[in-house]
């Protein structure tokens, strides 16, 4: 305690000197926090949208015939099907850093067919990025998500096959036909309405909404028999999806590491007879690998220039260290100990340097404020979705931050108090009087 009370006296007899000390570091944290912050931001919408433009590679069946879109989004109506386990073989394979299967079946929906892609929400990279709106709550088993091209709006309930199913969200328009035109569960939820009996005459509100045209007419009758038409009537003992196995999937959707190459990725896939590799457009795959690289060496460039200032904190100890030789060496003649003189030091450096740490914060709340009345503005006129990171995020970057300030204070008075520490007191008087 009467440490501390002595290095912050020390500390008030040279305020200038403390002042310009504590801007420098101010300066430095509160750049740190809004780059960091936005950083996050930025490098996930960017993400985001590169996602949006499909997998690096599809993995499809042998006997799969493949209609070529310009994006990888989703799989394309096929009978063909291969084990499931085979995703935990694709992981294992150099390069491949996101393995996201799918299954596309055809079941009822409000009486008629359509069809509907089951996928994993945990490793998805190309449906959930669709959503119109920030999800308030995780995709999960009994929800239900539309294409651009099919009827439903987020809250209403679906029958699917007898099953009800809320609508989670409505999907942004792709102009990938078997995407727009198809609803997406989960597996488990598609497992769930493998066991359901088809009854085709269930309707739930929303069919019986839609049968209305705007002068308010009942076309109930002439839509039912359409329908009736358009999908075979099959018995009340019928299932939902005849033939369906489960652990099967239609395509499995993969995202490549930044550092990874495609044709080695497809000549190690090649080992799988059975399968047939689909692969993306290189010029997306290599864009979205040299983001990457960017974000790295930003990361770096500002990594190096902490050092810098690491070093300009142990220069500037170092100076004022020397320049309170005799004061240091009369406080060791008059019985104070070395490890208490180099703790004064030490205490005097990371009270400085968590001072700016805290002043940073502010300032770095200041920048963030002023870049979300101008800067976020532009990236949603870019259609670069901006989502401010998690609070818990915020909250460990900042302690972070000012921990480091403290902690670049100690590192940098640590070899000028050392140096002190081993001094005989005699010398350093002599050292001052100079």
């Amino acid at each position: 305690m009467l440490l501390a009370r002595l290095a912050a006296q020390n500390l008030s007899r040279r305020r200038l000197r403390v002042t310009l000390l504590v801007l420098s570091v101010s300066l430095a944290v509160g750049v740190g926090l809004a780059c960091v912050v936005l950083g996050w931001s930025i490098r996930g919408g960017i993400s985001a949208n590169f996602s949006r433009m499909g997998a690096d590679m599809i993995i499809v069946p042998r006997n799969t015939r493949v209609n070529i879109t310009s994006s990888l989004l989703t799989v394309q109506p096929t009978e063909e099907v291969m084990p499931g386990s085979i995703g935990k073989e694709l992981e294992r394979i150099p390069g491949v850093a996101r393995v996201a299967p799918q299954r596309m079946v055809s079941v009822s929906v409000e009486g008629q067919r359509f069809k509907v892609i089951a996928f994993d929400p945990e490793t998805d990279f190309t449906v959930l990025n669709w959503l119109g709106r920030p999800a308030t709550k995780a995709f999960a088993a009994g929800d239900l998500l539309a294409g651009s091209s099919v009827s439903g709006q987020p809250g209403e309930t679906l029958s699917v096959c007898s099953e009800p199913l809320r609508i989670y969200g409505r999907l942004g328009k792709t102009g990938v036909g078997p995407f727009d035109e198809a609803y997406f569960v989960t597996f488990e939820t598609l497992g769930r309405l493998a066991g359901k009996d088809l009854h085709p005459g269930t309707e739930s509100s929303l069919s019986r909404a839609s049968m209305k045209d705007p002068s308010g007419m009942d076309h109930s009758m002439h839509d039912s028999s359409m329908r009736d038409a358009a999908l075979p009537s099959p018995s009340a003992s019928e299932s939902c999806l005849a033939g369906y196995t489960r652990d099967k999937v239609t395509a499995y959707l993969l995202q490549l590491s930044p550092t990874a190459r495609p044709e080695q990725v497809r000549f190690a896939i090649s080992e799988f007879s059975d399968l047939k590799v689909i692969e993306g457009n290189n010029i997306m795959i290599s864009s979205r690998q040299g983001l990457h690289t960017l974000f790295v060496g930003i990361a770096s460039f500002t990594g190096l220039l902490l050092i810098a200032l690491l070093i300009l904190v142990a220069l500037l100890f170092s100076a004022i260290v020397q320049e309170r030789y005799r004061e240091v060496g009369i406080l060791r003649a008059l019985g104070g100990k070395p490890g208490q003189v180099m703790s004064m030091i030490l205490a005097e450096a990371a009270m400085m340097t968590a001072l700016g740490g805290f002043g940073g914060i502010l300032f770095g709340v200041t920048l963030l404020f002023i870049f979300a009345r101008s800067l976020v503005f532009y990236f949603d006129s870019l259609g670069v979705p901006f989502r401010w990171p998690p609070v818990g995020f915020f909250v460990g970057t900042a302690i972070g931050l000012v921990a480091f300030s403290a902690g670049l204070g100690l590192f940098g008075a640590l070899i000028p108090a050392w140096h002190v520490r081993r001094a005989e007191p005699f010398v350093l008087i002599r050292s001052g009087e100079r």
